[in-house]
């Protein structure tokens, strides 16, 4: 079985060739084609995010209901736990049967699923632990800029932990996790939202528990971009209709997607996120909830001539202070 990682990549299932299975979002939603052996296993697009299982656990029931994966090509856009748990899967089929497997199986599905909306059944620190590797780096600042072969080392090191567990030799660093969950609010709107800044990929857990259900949470990179995501905690939370969300700002960036309860910023292929400032994408949202006209224009580039005028100035300001 090969493993193909293109960042950020989107295709349509009809453009991967025969034996090929698509991961969380490199094809928009479920599918299954059995005519040409290609199958999507996703959560984010064309599905109602409450009742749609996770990527793995739909891997996970698809091996059980005989999927086989050896012929396989798998193509992934990113690596985080629920992936790198499906790969799991993928990679060892004759395992997936173990009590083990199914209990994290289930706990990382869940909480992928629901976005950290509901508990884990004391699984808390083991998905926390499994999945480091990926959240420590994007904590650190560092993840949106490693490139595919960077992304292949982070699932490998996740798969090695999965294993780790499933074989009972990790009690001993799952019980030494840290746990996170912090964060910084920057303003509760009046139509129900907060915004809120954290480096935490699982804040969304701690949100929730602490009453707010419609969120947006703001993770400023190093690159001057921005990875902003919009979620709530669940679909039956009203007046924060993410995809109405996705739809007006794409009109501004394109690249902006997600599922009806989580999603976010585009993932540009140099590892950027969006451009938009916040107080734009702030009005954006409160324009599509207030059905009013959006008046937010879409961000200007600057030209090359003018970058070069720049540039010649700070230079010449410089030539002088010295």
């Amino acid at each position: 079985m090969e493993i193909k990682i293109q960042r950020g990549k989107i295709l349509d299932l009809n453009e991967l060739p025969e034996y090929s299975i698509a991961l969380d979002g490199f094809v928009q939603g479920p599918v299954v084609d059995t005519d040409h052996h290609r199958y999507s296993f996703d959560h984010h697009s064309n599905c109602l995010r409450y009742c749609t299982t996770a990527t793995c656990t739909q891997v996970w029931t698809a091996i059980l209901l005989g999927l086989d994966p050896n012929k396989y090509t798998v193509y992934i856009n990113d690596v985080d736990i629920d992936v790198c748990m499906a790969i799991w899967c993928l990679k060892n089929p004759d395992r997936c049967t173990e009590p083990q497997v199914r209990r994290l199986v289930e706990a990382i599905g869940l909480g992928d699923m629901h976005a950290g909306a509901l508990p884990l059944n004391g699984m808390h620190k083991t998905v926390e632990w499994v999945s480091a590797p990926q959240t420590d780096s994007i904590r650190n600042g560092d993840y949106e800029k490693l490139s595919d072969s960077g992304l292949n080392t982070i699932m490998e090191s996740i798969i090695h932990r999965i294993t780790q567990y499933v074989n009972g030799d990790a009690s001993g660093d799952i019980a030494d996790q840290e746990t996170y969950g912090n964060f910084k609010i920057i303003k509760n709107d009046e139509n129900g939202w907060a915004l809120v800044e954290s480096q935490d990929p699982h804040v969304y857990t701690t949100l929730y528990k602490a009453g707010f259900d419609r969120v947006i949470i703001s993770r400023p990179q190093e690159d001057g971009s921005n990875a902003v995501s919009i979620a709530k905690r669940s679909d039956f939370i009203d007046r924060f209709p993410l995809l109405k969300f996705y739809t007006a700002l794409n009109k501004l960036e394109p690249g902006w997607g997600g599922s009806t309860m989580i999603g976010g910023a585009p993932r540009n292929n140099d590892g950027s996120r969006t451009k938009l400032l916040l107080d734009d994408i702030c009005e954006v949202l409160n324009c599509v909830i207030e059905n009013k006209p959006i008046t937010v224009k879409k961000a200007k580039k600057a030209s090359k001539k003018k970058s070069l005028v720049k540039k010649k100035t700070d230079i010449e300001k410089r030539a002088n202070n010295e």
